[in-house]
């Protein structure tokens, strides 16, 4: 009895590795939020006769952590703006588009008849298009910024949180305490609020998890190509692009931010397939 209490305990609390990378993964989203905190500088401010200083890794002797870019900027401060700058446009456009699809898949799932295969179409149709031609369009009509970012993340990944959503919604409309409050006089939104999102919350937070890091990996996509933040300004994707031509001879430019991008996919990534494992009812019934 002893054994079986301690593996029920082991499996309802947290790995240790996974808690891990939670932890790292918000000491590094932390420290990327508080940059201007941390390091108040001025990104535009140049230093020509710092230029390309080695990495105190490389160099005892340096100054700089992770030394100094080709315009004498220290890399390490920049990198701390990069991940806030890639962190808040990957979570605003995240925010929004699970908010739309979320809203379009309970509209879809309830609705039924013409409305749902409209909305069904809709979404074939955005699946059809490739997110970084989407991307290139909007960046061409709207130029390169921040917000066309976050507006390409929303078009681009509403669609996947719609059809999740009008999937278990269509399963769960019939159920029978939903019969039972509609018979009791509960009206859509009522039901919507106090019944279905309820029950849908455990696919969409493992959803949100598992999307969050392709939502990073868009938007440093976009910015390396030149179609999100424009220097000055830095996000991860900028960091990478701006390194590539100086690989063979300062390597750290380009994978210093790579190993950052890698990393933080890696971490939610982890954590998303751990919280399916966890929430979802189909494989609870499997184990």
């Amino acid at each position: 009895m002893m054994q079986r209490n301690k593996r029920r305990n082991g499996r309802s609390g947290i790995p240790p590795m996974i808690l891990f990378l939670i932890i790292t993964f918000f000491i590094i989203v932390g420290a990327g939020l508080l940059a201007p905190v941390i390091a108040p500088v001025d990104l535009a401010e140049t230093d020509l006769t710092k230029r390309l200083i080695k990495p105190s890794f490389l160099d005892p002797l340096s100054p700089y952590l992770m030394g100094t870019d080709n315009l004498g900027r220290d890399v390490a401060v920049r990198l701390l703006y990069a991940i806030r700058e890639t962190v808040l446009i990957s979570f605003s456009g995240m925010m929004i588009a699970t908010a739309l699809g979320t809203a379009l898949g309970i509209i879809s799932g309830l609705s039924g008849g013409y409305v749902d295969m409209a909305i069904s179409f809709f979404t074939d149709v955005r699946l059809s298009v490739p997110t970084t031609f989407i991307g290139i369009i909007l960046a061409c009509i709207l130029g390169a910024k921040p917000t066309t970012t976050v507006l390409v993340i929303t078009i681009t990944g509403w669609s996947s949180f719609c059809r999740l959503v009008r999937s278990q919604i269509i399963q769960l409309k019939k159920a029978a305490f939903i019969e039972a409050s509609r018979s009791m006089g509960a009206g859509g939104l009522r039901i919507v609020f106090e019944h279905i999102l309820i029950n849908i919350a455990s696919p969409l937070i493992v959803q949100i998890t598992m999307e969050l890091s392709g939502f990073i990996l868009l938007e440093s996509t976009l910015s390396f190509l030149g179609l999100g933040i424009e220097p000055p300004g830095t996000s991860l994707g900028v960091m990478v692009s701006s390194g590539r031509d100086y690989m063979l001879t300062h390597w750290w430019l380009a994978m210093i931010p790579s190993v950052v991008i890698v990393v933080m996919i890696l971490q939610i990534s982890l954590v998303g397939d751990w919280l399916r494992d966890r929430l979802d009812p189909k494989l609870k019934n499997r184990s």
